[in-house]
């Protein structure tokens, strides 16, 4: 998924919550039917939230991983380095 989609899905569920806080706003309190339908629609919305949320956590733990990985990559790489610099070179004549 692209940041540009994300960000729309992002942008389009807000408008959705303000949209269902507008509703919640305007029902009176014997209209039950609308209630309940609003309702759903709050169960439906926290649903989607709940797995936007674990999507973003999941890459965040996946890049975080990368991250140390590179990290532990680029130590190692460097003690090599270090360590056949400072090993003397045979002579030709040995």
């Amino acid at each position: 998924m692209t940041a540009m989609v994300a960000e729309a899905d992002d942008d389009a569920l807000m408008r959705r919550l303000d949209r269902l806080l507008a509703a919640a706003q305007r029902i009176d309190r014997g209209d039950r039917r609308m209630i309940l339908a609003l309702q759903g629609d709050l169960n439906t919305l926290r649903t989607t939230l709940q797995q936007r949320r674990d999507a973003l956590a999941q890459k965040l733990n996946i890049a975080g991983a990368r991250s140390k990985a590179a990290t532990a990559y680029s130590r190692i790489a460097s003690l090599g380095r270090h360590a056949t610099a400072a090993a003397p070179h045979p002579s030709i004549t040995e």
